[in-house]
């Protein structure tokens, strides 16, 4: 399993996986090393100071007072528990309370905090050039005149102590990174198995023909639940948009090659008029499918960009107001001979707040589409009413776009079939495009389209629009 990182290097996520782990096991080696070192240092020095605490005690036990002074009775038991160390020095001193040395070296080190202690004093200090374990102990000793306090300060090197203590440790982080090993064999198993549906999908797409674009059976771990859903999702909007394309393609060869022919048709009976009336009669005809199918040419265009933009989901923040009225004036610039009356209506309260997430090029494309109609459609020299004003979708706000002609209008039956490409009623040289762009649109925008009846016998357009969640600047 391989993924890219942003520079465009490949990676393995197996290899990131085990190598994470690693350093993990690694850390939690080294700190168990670290406990482990101070365990084992403790054991050599419990087990040792066993042996100096009872060559202490041996030669305390040995040691009286005489009318003469103190009497030494040093044990030879006492050297032979300190002699199962054989690579260990050891060296001794006893001397009064007032430090008076008695016997034995008197430059050994004493502890930081002496005095009398009947209790066993352990510490490290150096001596003769290395490290030495030493004990102190102190008794009160009874005499014929007054008792008098007697220290036993006895030291070994740490030889034996060394040498238990690396053995321990050693012993010890073998186990330890035996269990490491075999816990990171485990882990390749868990990450094998646990990437193994993940092939399993590579495997599924590796094999796929272009063109099929069904959605991926497998059942992934809960974990790529949402990756394999999004990869499902994204390719249900790579078959829709491959069947929109299809059949746009389809439907542009249809509608071209049907008004391509109907022009060439016209000119072959202009060329064969030989009455100049007819023939420019014909070439009058020929001229007018042109027209015909420029417009159709376009309307198919518009469409095409219209779906293309719904399937990208562009949202910005549109000013439904601005937009109204820039679409107006487009078309009574472009129709200026044109009697029809055009009224806006809308809140005044509401002027400039009126605005929705949406895409500005498909709904200014949509407006055009539908005040063009009424325009059309309309009774000559009549009145297009556009209104604007708030509603609710499912409870959340909405704008709506109300346009309405004073024309014959559609039969309520119809209703379904404008909203059709390429059907028209009454000829009128439609392309029966127009509604079905604006269908297109609203629906992209996940909102509603309806018609009825105007209140002036025309046609009532009327798009729903949910406001969304506004993000941007003002388009």
């Amino acid at each position: 399993m391989h993924g890219t990182t942003k520079g465009g290097t490949a990676y393995s996520l197996r290899r990131r996986l085990m190598v994470a782990m690693m350093v993990g096991f690694i850390i939690i080696l080294s700190v168990v090393s670290v406990g482990l070192w101070g365990y084992a240092r403790n054991a050599a020095n419990s087990t040792y100071d066993l042996l100096l605490d009872g060559a202490s005690i041996a030669v305390l036990e040995r040691i009286s007072m005489t009318p003469e002074g103190v009497a030494i009775d040093f044990p030879p038991s006492a050297l032979e528990i300190l002699g199962l160390a054989r690579e260990d020095r050891v060296f001794y001193r006893i001397f009064t309370g007032n430090g008076q040395t008695l016997t034995g070296r008197s430059d050994l080190p004493l502890p930081r905090r002496g005095g009398k202690n009947p209790d066993s004093q352990f510490y490290d200090a150096d001596y003769s050039g290395e490290t030495v374990r030493f004990i102190l102990r102190g008794r009160q000793i009874p005499g014929p005149k007054a008792p008098q306090w007697i220290n036993v300060q006895i030291g070994q090197t740490r030889a034996a102590r060394d040498e238990m203590q690396r053995d321990l440790f050693s012993n010890g982080l073998l186990g330890l990174t035996a269990l490491a090993v075999i816990g990171l064999i485990f882990v390749r198993i868990g990450i094998n198995l646990a990437l193994r549906p993940l092939s399993g999908i590579e495997a599924d797409i590796r094999n796929r023909e272009p063109s099929d674009l069904a959605p991926l059976k497998a059942t992934p771990p809960r974990e790529v639940e949402s990756l394999i859903g999004t990869i499902n999702a994204f390719m249900r909007r790579l078959e829709t948009s491959k069947d929109n394309a299809q059949t746009f393609i389809a439907d542009v060869a249809h509608q071209l090659r049907t008004s391509l022919s109907s022009l060439r048709g016209q000119l072959e009976l202009a060329a064969e008029q030989k009455d100049p009336k007819l023939a420019a009669a014909r070439l009058e005809k020929a001229s007018d499918q042109v027209g015909r199918t420029i417009r159709l040419t376009n309307q198919l265009l518009s469409h095409a960009m219209v779906i293309h933009r719904a399937d990208s989901q562009l949202r910005d923040r549109v000013d439904i107001e601005a937009l109204v009225k820039t679409a107006l004036e487009e078309i009574i610039r472009d129709d200026v001979d044109s009697r029809m009356d055009y009224e806006f209506h809308m809140d005044e309260a509401r002027a400039g707040d009126m605005v929705v997430a949406g895409d500005a090029i498909a709904l200014r494309e949509a407006l055009r589409n539908v005040i063009d109609n009424a325009r059309k459609h309309g009774a000559s020299g009549g009145l297009v009413r556009i209104e604007l004003s708030d509603q609710l979708v499912a409870g959340n706000p909405a704008i709506a776009i109300a346009v309405e002609d004073n024309g014959p209008g559609v039969a309520p039956e119809e209703y379904d079939n404008v909203l059709k490409r390429f059907y028209t009623i009454g000829g009128k040289g439609e392309s029966g495009i127009g509604l079905a762009i604006v269908k297109a649109v609203v629906e992209g925008h996940e909102g509603t389209l309806s018609l009825s009846r105007a209140s002036g016998g025309g046609l009532r357009v009327q798009m729903v629009l949910p406001v969304g969640e506004i993000k941007g600047d003002q388009v």
